[in-house]
């Protein structure tokens, strides 16, 4: 694999944040495609050069690594075009970025002589330059093929990340549980930060007020893990206040309701496991919990 070069075929966001962080770590970028000139030239003033086109042929020319940074929905059209370009391919190294799709998807690539593989940043990256910040030692899911895996895993660890080897079978579950910890928190802090309605707070003041018990929960969990770090009245077996909280629940929408019910459910089993309530007290939680609104 020529190392030293590399392409990205879709600068959005994550594209334009790979491109700066390897050409900062002494990589040469060539190719930057976009779907229109303008955006190309702006990728490329961000990453601080490469060649700005609008055709992913031009941009994976002469590239050792290429990166297809695209919507998921265009990995196998790429993969396609690119497989039926006329460039070589044999040892080349072609990953894409996204997180719920195996390098499978560029089978056309592998058929061609590339090295085929995905390569995922475990981060969430609202916009490029505050992205730069959050990609210092975090995770990245690295699945390919055998011949890809050794020079994928060390260009991780020159970006000052943390490369962690994904089954091929197993990349779409792995993805679930991201959006799951990451995408599906949001909406629950959401439902959270939304029936502070009922307390006259706006959701910046909801915000101002729970956030800081939200962060240090987090904390918590990453430093004691989930059985240890459940507090409250589930973990104590408190019937009289989760009475109370079903009193204030007949003034939420259903699908709050049920997802109280749902995660409660889940925590007094954490609180099984950590023997803070016993059996009886968990069966009695579980009548309590199925009665509420």
């Amino acid at each position: 694999m020529k190392s030293t070069t590399f392409s990205i075929l879709g600068a959005g966001r994550l594209g334009r944040t790979l491109g700066r962080l390897l050409a900062r770590r002494g990589l040469l970028p060539l190719g930057i495609s976009c779907r229109t000139r303008h955006s190309a030239r702006q990728a490329v003033a961000f990453i601080g050069g490469g060649r700005p086109t609008t055709s992913n042929r031009e941009a994976a020319t002469g590239a050792g690594l290429v990166l297809i940074a695209t919507p998921d929905r265009a990995i196998v059209p790429v993969a396609r075009e690119l497989a039926e370009s006329g460039l070589p391919w044999t040892g080349r190294v072609v990953a894409h970025t996204s997180g719920a799709l195996s390098s499978a998807a560029l089978e056309p690539l592998r058929r061609r002589g590339a090295l085929v593989a995905s390569l995922h940043p475990l981060a969430s990256i609202a916009e490029p330059r505050g992205g730069l910040r959050r990609f210092q030692g975090i995770p990245f899911a690295v699945e390919a093929d055998a011949g890809a895996i050794r020079a994928l895993r060390r260009l991780v660890l020159r970006l000052g990340g943390i490369p962690v080897t994904i089954p091929r079978q197993a990349k779409a579950l792995y993805h679930l549980i991201a959006c799951l910890l990451s995408n599906d928190l949001v909406a629950l802090l959401s439902f959270g930060l939304d029936a502070a309605r009922g307390l006259g707070l706006s959701r910046r003041e909801a915000a101002r007020l729970y956030l800081p018990l939200v962060r240090g929960t987090v904390e918590n969990v990453v430093r004691l893990g989930p059985v240890k770090a459940l507090t409250g009245p589930v973990s104590r077996g408190d019937a009289a206040t989760l009475r109370l909280h079903g009193e204030a629940l007949r003034s939420q929408p259903a699908d709050f309701r049920r997802l109280h019910r749902l995660l409660a459910i889940r925590s007094t089993g954490l609180a099984l496991e950590a023997r803070t309530i016993t059996p009886d007290v968990a069966a009695r939680l579980a009548r309590l919990l199925g009665s509420l609104p």
